[in-house]
């Protein structure tokens, strides 16, 4: 039979435990936004990763005029895209996989199942911009972000 200290002992950190994800399981039902830090592309380049449900990084910073070469590296297991309505660029070259195919000067790339698609493209105007999947209901699962062109 076990003692009563071990018994308490592990009751102890059970309830530890519990305590930790019933607090990470609470909060508004509203998803969070960008936590991290925004990303800016060293020497242009920036890569993006989408995954099931959500980008990595949640929010980018560009410099208007400034070539930019996206790769989105699509780590999840079904097709995923990233576009940016709104913003004014001069796209230079759009490689989608998937079966995916952007229109002309319009912010979008495509990437199929563990694959990878390629954006160069210059932002022509400053602002703030949301990216996001347009996939079914990818958006409203969380696959989001924050762009923003200074």
């Amino acid at each position: 039979m076990v003692g009563a200290r071990p018994r308490a002992a592990l009751f102890a950190v059970l309830a530890s435990a519990f305590l930790l994800v019933a607090g990470a399981c609470s909060g508004s039902g509203e998803p969070a936004g960008p936590t991290t830090t925004p990303a800016s592309p060293a020497s242009g380049e920036i890569t993006v990763l989408s995954f099931e449900w959500g980008f990595e990084p949640e929010a980018i910073v560009l410099q208007q005029g400034q070539e930019i070469r996206l790769t989105l590296n699509n780590e999840g297991k079904i097709l995923h895209n990233f576009k940016v309505d709104d913003l004014k660029v001069d796209v230079i070259e759009e490689i989608s996989s998937g079966g995916f195919s952007g229109d002309d000067d319009e912010l979008f790339v495509g990437a199929g199942s563990d694959d990878v698609g390629l954006l160069r493209f210059v932002p022509l105007e400053a602002g703030e911009y949301e990216f996001y999947c347009t996939i079914g209901n990818h958006r409203q699962l969380g696959m989001e972000g924050r762009l923003t062109v200074q």
